[in-house]
C-alpha cells in the first residue's frame, strides 16, 4: 500500500504513524510544512514560511498547487491528514480521494470556538473527507457539531507502543521523589500551573525533583518563572528527548503530571501509565476516559494550583499504598484499549476498507 500522510513532521504522533506503517512494509510518504527526517519514510518538505503552532498559518493555502503536483507524481493509494484545520484543509482542497482526516484536539475543541472562519473551514474539510476518525467521545461530539456525518465517523485512539513504553526497567531512586511532565511548552498544556504548585510545597518534600521533557514557545518564560520561585535546584528542563530517554525518565518517576486545558487523547498519559507512574491529571474529558479519581490516579480541578499541590503532597505521603492498585488497573485499561498495536491495526483496516470501496 502507498500511503501519504499530510501532517506536521515534527509531531511525535506523525513520526510514530510513519514508522509504524513503514515497518509493515508499506510505502510511506510524508508531506509536511516543517522539515524532518524519519527513517523509512519519503519526506516531502514544503516551505510555507514560519509555521506557528498557535494557528494563523494562512500561507499554507498558497501551496495547494505544489501539493497537487506531488500527489499526481507519486500517486498514493490513501491521503491521510492529521489535524483538521491546517493539513486537513489543504488535503481537502487538493481534491484527492480517498481522503481521511484525523482531528487531534485543539483543531475541533478550541480553535472553532474562537473563530467563525475555523467553524466554516471544519465543515468544508469534513464534507470533503471520505472518513473522519475520532480519538474520543468528546472529540466525536465536536466533529458532529461541525458538520461531520455519522456515516463517515470511525473511532480510533492513539495508543502507546508497549514494546517501547513499559516498566521492565523501572528503577525509581531511593532518596529522591521524582515528578515528570512530558508535555510541550505551549499555553494549552498549562505548565505554569505545575510550577506554581511545586512552589507551594517545595519545602515539604525535601527530596523533590521535577523534570520537564518538552519544548515550545513558552520555554524562556517558564525558565524565568522557575528562577523567580526559587526552584532552580529542583526543576530540570530536558528539552525534547528521544523515546529511550523518555522511557528512562518515566521509569524513574514516582508521579506523572499532565494538567492540560484541552486534549484529544493524551498519549503521554498512556505512556506514563505503561511505565507504572502514578497519575495526576486535569479534570477534562480526555483525561477522565483514562483516570478514575482516587482509583488509578487523581483528577484535579483546572487551574487550581492549591488543589494540585495538595494532591502532590498526598501522593508523596501515601505512595506505597496508592501505587499497587493503580498499576493493576492501568495494565487492564491499556490491554483493553490503550496500545498502539491494537489501535493502529484499526487504521490499517480502515485503509483497506476504503480501497475495497473504490
Amino acid at each position: 500500500m502507498k500511503i501519504c500522510i499530510l501532517a506536521d513532521g515534527q509531531s511525535i504522533h506523525t513520526k510514530r504513524w510513519c514508522e509504524y506503517f513503514s515497518a509493515l512494509g508499506h510505502e510511506v510518504h510524508l508531506v509536511s510544512f516543517r522539515p524532518v527526517d524519519i527513517p523509512g519514510t519519503i519526506v516531502h518538505y514544503i516551505n510555507a514560511g514560519n509555521i506557528d503552532v498557535k494557528g494563523g498559518n494562512w500561507r499554507i493555502l498558497t501551496k495547494i498547487g505544489e501539493i497537487k503536483r506531488l500527489l499526481k507524481e507519486f500517486r498514493p493509494d490513501i491521503l491521510h491528514a492529521l489535524y483538521a484545520t491546517s493539513y486537513g484543509a489543504v488535503g481537502a482542497l487538493s481534491g484527492f480521494h480517498p481522503f481521511i482526516v484525523t482531528p487531534l484536539g485543539t483543531d475541533v475543541l478550541i480553535s472553532p470556538e474562537r473563530s467563525l472562519i475555523y467553524r466554516l473551514l471544519l465543515r468544508y474539510v469534513f464534507g470533503c473527507a471520505d472518513i473522519i476518525t475520532s480519538l474520543a467521545p468528546h472529540v466525536k461530539a465536536a466533529i458532529l457539531n461541525y458538520g461531520g456525518k455519522p456515516a463517515k465517523l470511525r473511532e480510533f485512539i492513539f495508543g502507546v507502543n508497549t514494546e517501547i513504553f513499559n516498566s521492565k526497567n523501572r528503577n525509581i531512586p531511593q532518596g529522591k521523589f521524582i515528578i515528570s511532565s512530558t508535555r510541550n511548552f505551549e499555553n494549552v498544556y498549562n505548565i505554569p500551573l505545575i510550577i506554581k504548585a511545586i512552589a507551594l510545597i517545595k519545602d515539604r518534600i525535601p527530596d523533590l525533583e521535577v523534570h520537564f521533557s518538552g519544548d515550545g514557545s513558552l520555554k524562556n518564560e517558564l525558565i524565568k518563572m522557575v528562577h523567580a520561585h526559587g526552584l532552580d535546584e529542583i526543576v530540570i528542563f530536558h528539552g525534547h528527548i528521544p523515546q529511550p530517554a523518555m522511557v528512562d525518565l518515566l521509569n524513574k518517576s514516582y508521579l506523572y503530571i499532565s494538567v492540560s486545558l484541552s486534549d484529544g487523547n493524551a498519549v503521554s498519559v498512556l505512556e506514563a501509565m505503561a511505565c507504572d507512574c502514578f497519575l495526576l491529571v486535569s479534570d477534562i474529558e480526555a483525561n477522565r476516559q483514562w483516570v478514575k479519581d482516587g482509583i488509578n490516579g487523581f483528577v484535579v480541578p483546572v487551574n487550581d494550583e492549591a488543589a494540585l499541590a495538595a494532591k502532590i503532597l498526598h501522593v508523596y505521603t501515601n505512595y506505597d499504598r496508592l501505587i499497587g492498585p493503580a498499576i493493576e488497573i492501568n495494565k487492564l485499561i491499556l490491554d483493553e484499549k490503550g496500545t498502539l498495536q491494537v489501535n493502529m491495526k484499526r487504521i490499517e483496516n480502515i485503509y483497506k476498507e476504503l480501497l475495497q470501496a473504490e
